[in-house]
């Protein structure tokens, strides 16, 4: 049911509906026969709701064929550690994690979502590549592993590796507060666009 309710939310957001929680940007200088390529900067709030989950930074990825289907992927930097690991991380050695699908949302999430050229979107999408993929050791369906460490290597980091490969286009990317919650800095990058 959580999975339904954030791809509703997303898919909402992709489709142009009005969305008082994202801001829309369009970097792109082209269009394409193949359809229409965004991508989504999103956080969530810490804690979040009555689920009490911590903040949480993300990037949706979604190309919206001429056809008006679409192809959408969320993808997060996150961990399996317990919740005390993950914060210890903060203070001393990194704990195991990885990049992998977004399974749920929030309804105060913000979102910068940004329209970008194919050859911009590929580019950023291959973040998400795991480098044993690039030598044939590891499928598209690998699970990318990546070291988990607050405010060095988590989920931030990644959002920011995504959109720093949309700085060249015009996209100002805030450098982080090193205790800085994934919201607050989301609504940084929203006001600097």
């Amino acid at each position: 049911m959580l999975k339904f309710m954030f791809i509703a939310l997303i898919i909402c957001q992709f489709v142009h509906m009005p969305n008082l929680l994202a801001k829309e940007i369009d970097l792109s200088n082209m269009s394409d026969p193949s359809g229409i390529f965004e991508i989504a900067l999103c956080a969530r709030p810490s804690p979040d709701t009555t689920l009490s989950l911590p903040g949480h930074a993300f990037v949706s990825f979604a190309h919206i064929k001429q056809n008006g289907d679409i192809k959408l992927t969320s993808i997060g930097h996150t961990t399996d550690a317990s919740a005390i690991s993950a914060l210890n991380s903060y203070f001393g050695d990194p704990v195991s994690g990885y990049l992998g699908e977004e399974k749920y949302t929030s309804s105060m999430q913000r979102c910068l979502q940004i329209k970008v050229n194919k050859a911009d979107y590929d580019r950023a999408f291959d973040l998400t590549a795991s480098p044993l993929q690039q030598l044939g050791l590891a499928g598209d369906n690998d699970l990318v592993l990546r070291s988990y460490a607050l405010s060095e290597n988590d989920c931030l980091t990644f959002m920011i590796e995504v959109a720093d490969v949309l700085k060249p286009l015009g996209l100002n990317v805030p450098a982080r507060g090193s205790t800085e919650l994934p919201l607050k800095y989301m609504e940084r990058v929203i006001s600097n666009n």
